[in-house]
């Protein structure tokens, strides 16, 4: 169940930063004036980081929901994923089309831009932190479900044991 409601916010979590991609992405191939232009980019722009953060940190609970179901961490993995391919398109693609368009329309002398490295150390963070959240789960389920060692009763040793030693004669 937890993984079909996963898999149904994941495709709806993706249309959306499809969506919000291309429209930030179309306000910089707009004939209009270039500082309207930027500013069409950066508030649509905004709409892209901010449905990322939420939308990762919903999949993100859901896939542990997933993880302590069936015990398999694929939902962990997939939203990680996900988190890695937007957060490239945003900093590595759509950034440097931003640069790119106010160096080209004379609103910036330079085309640098922090953010693909900015785009790296927020990939290696999610990785670093869905590991730990997995690490963590995984713990916590075999603390609950594993059989507790003080509750196995142990059976008393009985005289006879199954190896018998020669009699001496």
């Amino acid at each position: 169940m937890f993984s079909k409601i996963y898999l149904g916010f994941l495709a709806v979590s993706v249309t959306l930063m499809v969506f919000f991609i291309y429209y930030s992405w179309t306000w910089l191939a707009s004939i209009g004036a270039p500082t309207a232009a930027v500013e069409g980019y950066g508030f649509h722009s905004g709409f892209t980081v901010t449905t990322l953060c939420v939308s990762s940190v919903v999949l993100l609970l859901l896939a542990n929901a997933v993880l302590w179901s069936t015990r398999t961490a694929w939902a962990m993995w997939t939203t990680a994923i996900y988190f890695s391919v937007f957060v490239l398109l945003k900093f590595f693609w759509l950034d440097q089309v931003l640069a790119q368009f106010k160096k080209t329309n004379a609103l910036s002398e330079s085309s640098f831009s922090v953010g693909p490295v900015l785009a790296v150390v927020f990939v290696i963070i999610a990785v670093v932190v869905v590991f730990l959240n997995q690490f963590i789960a995984v713990k916590l389920n075999r603390a609950m479900y594993a059989p507790d060692a003080t509750e196995v009763v142990a059976e008393p040793e009985t005289e006879s044991s199954p190896i018998k030693e020669p009699a001496a004669e």
